[in-house]
């Protein structure tokens, strides 16, 4: 007589193996985890706590309380000294533009990204089975040369056009930063 294994089930019939298989926090089976997990585990659990949110109490305390927390008077304000040394540890209270990507590079992602690789790589084969007819054949014929420069000037000319498309988009958008007012002044009553 056959030994019957004992399968733990969850309520919707389905065993252990299924929840092994899609609960990446279970241990594995006495295996230890590889470097790269370790590392993916780090880098989510630090990602997780630059997710959080900032916890600020300001507007529930008291105001004398919000006055005494940031050393400052309603009446007069910050001291000079105050505000320099505030500006010094905080630095402006300005937000920080993002990156930006060189032009180049922008230039070469529309030259060789997504389809046009495909389109040059059936160039370079042209180009490729073109060089074996003239090695192998007298007289080869000029269909795969036609074709690979076909195929690379039409690459070119769309990924300039693209990437002034791109370039035109972006400089719009840059226009629109210079229509926000870059200082605010508020006057309390």
């Amino acid at each position: 007589m056959a030994a019957k294994l004992e399968v733990n089930q969850d309520p919707y019939g389905r065993a252990d193996s299924y929840r092994v298989a899609v609960t990446p926090d279970l241990p594995s089976d006495g295996q230890k985890e590889s470097k790269k997990k370790k590392k993916a585990k780090k880098g989510k659990k630090d990602l997780d706590e630059l997710k959080q949110e900032v916890q600020i109490d300001d507007h529930k305390i008291p105001i004398e309380e919000l006055y005494a927390r940031h050393q400052t008077n309603p009446s007069t304000g910050l001291t000079t000294t105050q505000a320099k040394e505030k500006l010094a540890r905080d630095g402006p209270n300005a937000l920080t533009p993002p990156k930006k990507t060189p032009e180049w590079i922008k230039f070469c992602k529309n030259l060789f990204g997504g389809f046009s690789t495909l389109l040059w790589i059936g160039a370079m084969l042209c180009f490729l089975a073109y060089s074996i007819q003239v090695g192998t054949e007298e007289e080869p014929p000029k269909d795969n040369l036609y074709l690979g420069i076909v195929l690379a000037a039409v690459v070119i000319i769309t990924g300039c056009f693209s990437y002034y498309q791109e370039s035109k988009s972006s400089r719009i958008m840059d226009s629109f930063k210079d229509m926000v007012p870059q200082v605010k002044y508020s006057y309390l009553y």
